[in-house]
């Protein structure tokens, strides 16, 4: 069911439901922000909370809120999502403890998030609906971040990166009737977000999930998962929906900032080049464990560089520029200019602003300069990375963010936002649906073994030995997921939702290392499995068999298992 949260996201009046001292608190957050709509508290009676008049009951507001804020728990939580309901609110967030189901009938139309959730912060109408401490400030445009954690949105508002956050929003798990789905989709729908974070271990259900990415896709916007877990099916359902994950929270910070000012990354080529030598040579090797590629240069960037240059510097990417280190201005912009000019979608600048209590900036500021000016006249993008976070203040991020240049904080944290926006900016982002399947009415599945033999997989007769190296591959059902497909070989294992998309199944083959004249081979084998897996409808918990590449024919399978549904 798709609800209206626009009046809940943009509140001209807000309703206040709960204690005096918890009103003060996020009348003092609202009125701090520079809210200027209408507050209406109501403490159980009338009077005023610091100059602001309060109302004895919900039913003695003026007129419905655009947006509620409940304290209360209980029975009383769920009274108070049905008054305003009755009321025609815009939506209502019960901070309390209550039971789910008690209050999304209660809600009935009525957007509601809860139970348990602690309100939400709106930057862009200066409106954070919270009552515990925050580190957002007012601006016109930025990112939204949905999470689970009314913690973790508390801590990634007091971040010191530069990012310009326009929305945290909070739905803990088991919330009564907004999905994060629902929710990141109607964020993603203002204008002035520029792209979406998610921190959640559980993604909620799948078939919305993957309509959340499409809706981003159909905006033009990004959407980075933070999660941590390493279970198969959720990793292939971010795949799916066309988003990219990240492990860390620096990490998740990074890519939203990347995606902010620049957008995706169309290609897996970055340029780097370092003034202070070691630094540029650790960013390489950090960047290449992370899988960037650093193309090499143009015989035309080595003539010009060469020319700026030492004799006998290594004209290579990445560039270690120190010997020009100190030298004027227009030489290091011209240099820098240079290495921007080649194949490189992104040129990442490793450079560290000194600790203002122990020594001066000159250096740093002679550098942004002519870094600014080599953007403004290549046009291309430039990003300034920093080794530790504490090489880029929060102060010097943003007026580099100003100029068009985008400040990356720490090299880990870095190179993980990269390689989610390389991710982002691919060929497979474009979101598709998957198979869930519908077990409502039980079914016993076919032979499994007949079945596939009909189709042309042939199998080894049983007690076989063979010595050729095989791939095994393992479809299994994954609760709300539906059917994830892992393929292993060796040590390596690859996995994808069912069906694959076109052209994934050797995508997945080439993954392994499988040769290329054999995957031809056994991609039919691929689709076969997985045509009769989806034929099941759900019959099925899992299936599992070898297949034995060889170079020549069809590749014969072995070892077939087959479980059940509830079996």
């Amino acid at each position: 069911m798709n609800r209206d949260f626009s009046r809940l996201l943009s509140p001209r009046s807000v309703a206040l439901v709960g204690g005096e001292d918890w009103c003060r608190s996020v009348i003092r957050n609202l009125r701090g922000m520079g809210y200027v709509w209408d507050i209406w508290p109501v403490p159980g009676k009338d009077g005023t909370i610091d100059g602001v008049r309060c109302f004895a009951g919900i039913d003695r507001l003026p007129a419905p809120p655009d947006l509620a804020l409940i304290e209360a728990h209980g029975t009383a939580a769920v009274a108070a999502v049905s008054q305003l309901s009755a009321r025609g609110a815009g939506g209502a967030i019960c901070e309390g403890r209550a039971d789910a189901g008690a209050l999304a009938e209660a809600a009935g139309q009525m957007p509601l998030l809860g139970p348990e959730c602690p309100g939400l912060l709106n930057a862009l109408e200066h409106a954070p609906i919270w009552a515990r401490s925050h580190g957002l400030r007012p601006l016109k445009r930025g990112v939204a971040i949905v999470t689970r954690s009314a913690a973790f949105a508390e801590a990634l508002s007091m971040q010191r990166r530069g990012l310009p956050i326009a929305c945290i929003t909070v739905q803990p798990q088991g919330g009564a009737q907004t999905g994060i789905s629902a929710l990141a989709r109607a964020l993603l729908a203002d204008e002035r977000i520029s792209a979406l974070g998610v921190q959640a271990e559980d993604l909620g259900s799948p078939q919305a999930f993957i309509a959340l990415g499409r809706e981003a896709e159909r905006l033009g916007k990004s959407v980075v998962v933070l999660r941590a877990g390493d279970e198969r099916a959720a990793t292939a359902l971010i795949a799916r929906a066309g988003m990219a994950r990240v492990r860390s929270p620096e990490g998740f910070l990074e890519a939203l900032k990347i995606l902010h000012v620049l957008g995706v990354l169309p290609a897996n080529a970055f340029a780097s080049l370092s003034f202070s030598g070691t630094s540029g040579a650790v960013l390489r090797d950090l960047g290449i464990a992370a899988g960037l590629q650093f193309p090499p240069l143009t015989e035309l960037q080595r003539i010009a560089l060469g020319a700026d240059l030492a004799p006998g510097v290594a004209l290579s990417n990445p560039l270690d520029a120190r010997s020009a280190a100190g030298t004027s201005a227009a030489r290091v912009s011209r240099i820098i200019a240079e290495v921007m000019s080649g194949k490189a979608v992104l040129t990442l600048l490793s450079m560290d602003h000194p600790r203002a209590d122990r020594s001066c900036d000159d250096s740093w500021k002679q550098l942004v300069d002519a870094a600014a000016a080599a953007r403004r006249n290549v046009g291309m993008p430039l990003a300034l990375v920093s080794t530790l976070p504490e090489g880029m203040p929060e102060e010097l991020a943003e007026a580099l963010m100003a100029q068009k240049l985008i400040p990356l904080s720490g090299l880990s944290a870095a190179l993980e936002g990269l390689r989610a926006c390389v991710e982002l900016g691919g060929p497979r982002r474009i979101p598709e649906d998957i198979f869930v399947p519908d077990r409502s009415t039980p079914r016993v599945p076919e032979d499994a073994h007949a079945a596939l033999s009909e189709q042309g997989l042939e199998f080894l007769p049983a007690g076989t030995g063979t010595a050729a190296p095989g791939v095994r591959l393992g479809v299994v059902a994954a609760g709300g997921f539906g059917y994830v497909m892992t393929l292993r070989r060796r040590a390596q294992s690859v996995s994808a939702l069912l069906p694959l998309r076109a052209g994934e199944a050797k995508a997945l083959l080439a993954g392994l290392g499988v040769e290329p004249q054999v995957i031809a081979t056994v991609v039919p084998a691929l689709m076969t499995v997985q045509d009769y897996v989806i034929a099941q409808d759900g019959a099925l918990d899992e299936v599992r068999l070898v297949l034995r590449l060889q170079e020549t024919g069809r590749p014969r399978a072995s070892g077939l298992q087959i479980r059940a549904a509830g079996g």
